[in-house]
């Protein structure tokens, strides 16, 4: 071989290894439970890939496996775990044995709205956060953007005949497991454990004669198709979600882009909690107009109800102590952010 073909062969070797640095550095796969057109999605997950995306450009790109593609909502932490998912619709009820303190946001009359749900629950599950310590880290996961959906609503099919707060007792209804069950066994109610997908056919079928969720989900699912009467203005709790990345993706990705996903991840928690508060009022307007009967408490109802549910997060913190977990201490820890935030006007 000459020296001149020496080195266009060098050249070549040259340009075929410095190729792929030119090319997508990274490509990370989002897996969660919901329908693809769901409120949280179009203001949570498809936010997140648009900012960061505005950012790197094509050093990045992302797959998203909606609606339960790649496994249930309860296994999306083991998916995650095992790299399966990079980044995982992770609900700490929906693994409570594995993170029974991060329920701490569920508590029913806790909050007043997604917003401060969703921001004083931010502070216990950033990096460094009690939670982060205490939960998430130990569990291989890192938090990249959370929300706490406004304060859920109980919604009934048309057969179950509920129209005040004492027609519920001994209905059977959907809730998630924890604090959100407690708050149902407070006023009589029977708490059934599934997941949102499940409920429509549940509630169809008479399975189960209702289910605590936000207006948003009731419409994310179909549910006010059958939905016959729901409450406005109660607090049966909220569900704190997190998308979290497996902190063995996290440690591999460079630092710029772990920055820009750090401050995409808070921006989409701020301006989602906004969007939930926003449509929740709306929606519940919209189920009314369509003939459900959604009925304001009265003002003994309130008062029973929020009796029933004073004891509730004192009983889920001691429950946690027993089991040497420190649920007192974040439930304290919760408590102190959400006046936090009322202090600020947030």
């Amino acid at each position: 071989m000459t020296p001149a073909f020496r080195i266009l062969g060098c050249l070549a070797a040259l340009t075929v290894t410095a190729a792929p640095a030119l090319a997508q550095e990274v490509t990370l796969k989002i897996a969660d439970s919901l329908p693809a057109d769901h409120i949280i999605t179009r203001n949570t997950t498809n936010l997140f890939i648009e900012t960061v995306k505005q950012e790197l450009g094509d050093r990045i790109a992302f797959e998203h496996y909606p609606a339960q593609q790649l496994a249930k909502a309860k296994d999306m932490l083991a998916i995650t775990q095992a790299g399966i998912a990079d980044i995982g619709y992770i609900v700490p009820s929906y693994v409570s044995e594995k993170m029974p303190l991060g329920g701490v946001v569920e508590l029913p009359g806790e909050i007043a709205s997604s917003c401060e749900g969703s921001l004083a629950f931010a502070e216990l599950v950033r990096p460094g956060g009690k939670l982060d310590t205490l939960e998430f880290r130990p569990n291989g996961v890192r938090v990249l953007y959370n929300v706490a959906l406004s304060p859920y609503q109980a919604v009934f099919s048309k057969r179950a005949g509920v129209g005040s707060l004492g027609d519920i007792a001994g209905k059977k209804i959907r809730s998630n497991p924890g604090a959100m069950e407690l708050s149902l066994q407070a006023i009589g109610g029977v708490p059934v454990r599934m997941t949102p997908p499940e409920i429509f056919d549940a509630m169809t079928k008479g399975t189960i004669d209702g289910a605590l969720l936000p207006f948003t989900s009731t419409y994310s699912y179909g549910l006010d198709e059958i939905v016959g009467s729901a409450t406005r203005g109660a607090n049966f709790g909220t569900v704190g979600i997190t998308y979290s990345i497996s902190q063995k993706k996290w440690d591999s990705l460079p630092a710029d882009m772990q920055d820009v996903l750090t401050r995409a991840g808070r921006a989409v928690t701020e301006s989602a909690c906004k969007a939930f508060d926003q449509a929740e009022g709306e929606l519940a307007d919209k189920l009314a107009a369509g003939g459900a009967d959604v009925f304001t408490l009265s003002a003994d109802d309130k008062t029973r109800l929020n009796n029933g549910f004073s004891s509730v997060a004192d009983h889920w913190a001691k429950a946690l102590d027993a089991r040497g977990k420190k649920g007192s201490e974040i439930l304290a820890d919760f408590r102190a952010e959400v006046a936090a935030l009322r202090k600020q006007g947030n």
